[in-house]
């Protein structure tokens, strides 16, 4: 008789056990959509898979401190002057970054998406190849990007029609701070962050969405925009 294999068998039935529960084990992020959590604070938030990217469908809310308006650290939230609740706003609209830390702030295996991430998002979308790299201009408003892309129309100060979210990103308009400390276009526009640094240093690449299509421009790093971070 082998004792040796006996002593061993318990040890080769766990091992054949974990091996097959690895395998079964789905990768959640094959979905279409779903929910993560981000660990350093408990928060849950949607995600969406649109074209071959994995988004978020949330503005990004983490705070581990906020600014008051007029106080350059960072965080913000649209209307909070620095006491009590942090009222609606935060919790439709998340929070408000300045670029540096729009750069650090996304949860592990998330990071700031490029500005030619958002073009791939906004070529999938229909965006014709001419109007990709326009500045300062209203782009993919025939093949109607800032719809797909855009919350329901209840949430936006000019009520439309073309708001379909049918990519379930759910962009929502929640404003921007600007650097002299005041918040402006909530209801109006979503202002959200690339991690393209522009060539002079100071200014970054963002995305403005609004009801009538989406800008690619430049604002300064101390601005206040958005956060939608994407899968690495």
């Amino acid at each position: 008789m082998n004792l040796k294999f006996f002593k061993m068998k318990p040890v080769l039935t766990l091992l054949t056990f974990m091996l097959l529960f690895a395998a079964c084990e789905k990768d959640p992020f094959e979905a279409n959509s779903g929910t993560f959590t981000d660990e350093r604070d408990g928060r849950e938030y949607k995600w969406v898979k649109i074209g071959d990217q994995i988004w978020m469908a949330e503005n990004l809310a983490y705070v581990p401190y906020v600014c008051a308006p007029d106080s350059q650290c960072g965080i913000w939230i649209y209307g909070y002057d620095g006491e009590g609740s942090y009222g609606t706003n935060y919790h439709t609209y998340g929070a408000l970054y300045d670029w540096e830390t729009a750069m650090e702030v996304c949860p592990e295996g998330w990071h700031l998406p490029s500005d030619e991430e958002w073009m791939e998002l906004e070529r999938f979308l229909g965006m014709k190849e001419d109007e990709l790299y326009r500045e300062n201009v209203l782009r993919g408003k025939e093949a109607n990007v800032a719809g797909k892309l855009g919350a329901g129309s209840e949430l936006w100060y000019e009520k439309n029609d073309i708001s379909t979210n049918e990519t379930d990103f759910s962009a929502k308009p929640g404003g921007m701070r600007v650097s002299d400390g005041w918040f402006h276009s909530i209801n109006e526009t979503a202002y959200f962050w690339t991690s393209s640094n522009n060539k002079n240093n100071y200014e970054v690449t963002h995305r403005t969405i609004g009801s009538s299509g989406v800008i690619r421009f430049f604002l300064l790093k101390e601005q206040g925009l958005s956060v939608r971070c994407i899968k690495d």
